[in-house]
């Protein structure tokens, strides 16, 4: 797993990137159904926490959301988008859930398509997306081994 952070806390034009790489292995695989009007993100969330993962990767999903709502970046700043259904289709859902304290701070991001057939992207928000007839939901356990810090040439 890679993720990269910008520190913005230097005021001049130049911005350090820090690299933050973590060695690991796969652990547990969990498939699972999502019933009606469950949402995805608290879902996979329960998921984690009922099968003891701290972290776990989406390996795939499918099915449909009553409504979609997304955040999506602009340029001042995260904006919210509704999808409206019944029946937004998942087209794929990715990203990484993992926990600091009782929190999940690794937001769900996917694809969806409305009732004509349009395409949506962005960060699932959290608590806004119900299951319409089902979700059928891939999850596995991400390990962590070693944890480093690099700074790109």
């Amino acid at each position: 797993m890679t993720s990269l952070s910008n520190d913005t806390t230097n005021t001049t034009d130049d911005l350090d990137h820090h690299i933050h790489v973590e060695q690991g292995r796969l652990g547990k695989l969990v498939m699972a159904r999502l019933k009606p009007n469950q949402d995805l993100t608290e879902s996979v969330e329960a998921l984690c926490r009922q099968h003891g993962m701290k972290t776990a990767i989406v390996r795939g999903a499918i099915g449909s959301l009553i409504d979609a709502h997304l955040h999506y970046a602009t340029p001042s700043g995260l904006r919210e988008m509704e999808v409206n259904g019944p029946g937004v289709e998942i087209l794929n859902v990715f990203g990484e859930i993992g926990f600091s304290g009782d929190a999940s701070h690794h937001p769900l991001q996917g694809v969806v398509a409305d009732t004509d057939g349009k395409i949506f992207a962005g960060r699932f928000v959290r608590g806004a997306n119900l299951s319409f007839i089902t979700i059928e939901i891939t999850l596995q356990e991400w390990i962590a081994v070693e944890q480093a810090e690099a700074v790109p040439a």
